[in-house]
């Protein structure tokens, strides 16, 4: 499989998630917003779900030893049924987001780890899921919101289908991991509590001067550019560099994080984590991509539970976001100490 079709596919799905989480965000602020905890039931079953398909298509993977076709279904059957719950229902809405990210996220694993691009993979799949949200938060209540959401469906379609052009498997090769192996353990957790603190940042932390579409649309761009960049930059210079220049910048910028250029530097800076945790937790056990995945969109989930019910909201970003800098950086360190301990190098 030629790196130039493991770059197209990729770049499909990156196409994909952007529209996923548009049509998500367009629907459920225009039809369920008024309904009671409308937004955690969709987000439980976009998030919380995640980890049993991951455990699913992982079995799935390995049954069948087929590398490729698990995702591809898992992508289109989200695709589907995303497109019919944003009509009719948030939660069958939340479930076709939770069946696309796990299908795409473990084709993406897997075309990055094939085509050695250590990483680089992650970042481009994860980071428009912010931008998405934001525009299509931003458009629910346009006059032409029916046209645009059934452009935005036929248009999703059509890219799931492309993702099976010159459709070719792989064998899957029965690698095993021990999850009794208490360093992995060790390492799960850490990688879970740096997706948790980043996720209750996110959601948590509010900036003076975010208070427009506009703001709202440069802030989700600055987020996809850090989830992207973290990739690439990690993929360069290694975990350990990436980690200590990315969150120590963040922590730094999260001071002055009430002018506008600082607050957009320190959520990119930030974000840069977000491929670093699922490539250091997926190259810690390679069989189970699907459960690595699904283990840090649970803690996403859980990270907005404390926002969600008012324990946590409105925090300045500084100190809570530097704070939150600090002790991802340290998290960070330990989890690539116990992975190089495990001979895995970053």
């Amino acid at each position: 499989m030629s790196k130039k079709l493991a770059l197209y596919r990729i770049s499909i799905l990156f196409l994909c998630y952007f529209g996923i989480d548009f049509i998500c965000a367009l629907a459920i602020y225009r039809n369920f917003a008024e309904r009671y905890n409308a937004f955690l039931l969709y987000n439980f079953f976009a998030f919380a779900l995640q980890m049993p398909l991951g455990i699913l298509i992982d079995a799935w993977t390995k049954k069948s030893r087929k590398t490729l076709l698990p995702g591809l279904v898992f992508t289109l059957a989200g695709i589907l049924v995303t497109i019919g719950g944003s009509f009719f229902s948030h939660i069958i809405m939340g479930v076709g987001n939770a069946l696309f990210h796990v299908g795409g996220g473990v084709l993406t694993i897997h075309e990055d780890e094939d085509d050695g691009f250590k990483g680089k993979g992650f970042g481009v799949f994860v980071a428009p899921g912010a931008f998405g949200l934001s525009l299509g938060k931003a458009l629910y209540d346009s006059q032409m919101f029916t046209l645009i959401q059934i452009i935005a469906c036929v248009l999703l379609v059509v890219l799931g289908l492309l993702l099976f052009v010159k459709y070719e498997d792989r064998v899957f090769e029965q690698v095993g991991t021990d999850l009794k192996d208490k360093d992995l353990n060790y390492l799960i957790i850490l990688c879970f509590a740096v997706v948790f603190i980043r996720s209750l940042t996110g959601m948590g932390m509010s900036f003076s001067w975010n208070d427009s579409k506009l703001t709202s649309t440069l802030l989700s761009l600055s987020l996809s550019c850090g989830k992207s960049a973290g990739g690439f930059i990690t993929a360069k210079f290694g975990a350990r560099k990436t980690t200590l220049i990315s969150l120590g910048f963040a922590a730094i910028a999260y001071i002055f994080a009430d002018k506008m250029a600082f607050g957009l530097l320190a959520s990119m800076f930030f974000n840069m984590t977000m491929p670093m945790t699922l490539f250091m937790l997926y190259r810690n056990m390679t069989d189970l991509p699907g459960f690595a995945f699904g283990i840090l969109t649970f803690a996403l989930f859980m990270g907005y539970l404390p926002v969600l019910y008012g324990y946590v909201g409105n925090m300045s970003p500084f100190p809570f976001g530097s704070i939150c800098c600090i002790a991802s950086l340290i998290m960070m360190l330990l989890g690539i100490f116990i992975s190089n301990k495990r001979g895995i190098n970053e």
